[in-house]
């Protein structure tokens, strides 16, 4: 009786599993980092904002800027950590990440907010405050994919413009939906009560649309 001999698998075909499997882990591992780095982010900047409630308006400007810093710090350290576990030469992600950031909040929220009021805009209109929130969440979006679309090419090469869309998008649908949210959300007592935990939740829903919208340019960049 002739020894059965299993067939040896073809050449690289356990390359070819693995690297599916790790695929599929980095988009997840992905929006689980995002999501949670955005709850502490927010509950963060949160805090800093809280402690000078009653400072001058200069002041206040200041101190949101570096609630901002903070919440970005926080939200790409983790991000880093991710990328860098799959060898994506990212060392400028941190940086980028948070001068986006800093960009949008200087000068991309304020021309969309001076836009509005300008237009007689209420916020009573629930369609209009959908509509800019979409304009200022979407652009500010915009910015920084640049700064981390210009950090991922080095090592991604031209996939990586496909992150200035797909972070887009998700920052369009993060403004339509957590603003048609807003009035369900702060009509939860526990939720008005607790605003830390308000901020953290829409930050989170947030998060989870962008990363959800960048995860297949994630997936395509290990490939």
């Amino acid at each position: 009786m002739a020894p059965m001999v299993a067939p040896l698998p073809a050449p690289g075909s356990q390359g070819i599993t693995f690297r599916r499997r790790a695929n599929r882990h980095a988009w997840l591992l992905w929006i689980l980092v995002s999501v949670i780095g955005a709850v502490v982010g927010a509950a963060i900047s949160w805090q800093i904002r809280w402690a000078f409630f009653r400072s001058p308006a200069t002041t206040q400007l200041l101190v949101a800027y570096i609630a901002t810093t903070a919440s970005a710090l926080v939200v790409s350290g983790g991000q880093w950590f991710v990328l860098g576990r799959y060898r994506l030469d990212v060392y400028w992600w941190v940086p980028a990440t948070v001068a986006g950031n800093l960009v949008a909040a200087a000068i991309i929220v304020p021309s969309v907010t001076n836009l509005a009021f300008a237009r007689g805009v209420t916020p009573i209109n629930a369609e209009t405050a959908v509509f800019y929130g979409v304009i200022a969440v979407a652009t500010s979006a915009i910015v920084v994919g640049t700064a981390q679309a210009l950090v991922l090419r080095r090592s991604a090469g031209n996939i990586a413009w496909a992150w200035i869309p797909a972070t887009t998008v998700g920052g369009a649908l993060t403004g339509a939906i957590t603003t048609a949210l807003a009035n369900e959300l702060m009509s939860i007592a526990w939720l008005l009560d607790h605003p830390v935990a308000l901020v953290a939740l829409v930050s989170a829903i947030g998060s989870l649309l962008v990363s959800a919208c960048q995860a297949p340019v994630i997936s395509r960049m290990l490939r």
